[in-house]
């Protein structure tokens, strides 16, 4: 295979540079102070603080649907709904004091 910088008529040409900023070999040095050492653990903190709340979600499972009530004995004040599962005697249990 030949070489990039080799033409087809087989004269060799000038060699590919680099671009200035790539020759440079200046020390990059970088100021890290404390505050932005404490930004970054927080940053951390509440990336953990999500993973953590995440992994709860997941172990606590789904949430049940709630019963569903029926929209006329909602706003009625004393009136109590009962639910499909209850029977007649569990219902009297809920009623309230002075209430038919």
């Amino acid at each position: 295979m030949a070489s990039p910088h080799v033409r087809s008529n087989g004269a060799v040409g000038p060699r590919p540079q680099l671009p200035a900023f790539c020759r440079t070999r200046r020390p990059t040095t970088v100021m890290v102070t404390a505050s932005s050492l404490a930004c970054l653990r927080g940053l951390v903190l509440l990336g953990l603080l999500f993973q953590l709340s995440t992994l709860l979600l997941v172990i606590a499972g789904p949430v049940p649907p709630r019963p569903v009530t029926s929209p006329n004995t909602v706003f009625r004040p004393g009136v109590i709904p009962v639910t499909p599962h209850q029977t007649d005697e569990q219902h009297d249990l809920l009623k309230l004091p002075g209430s038919l």
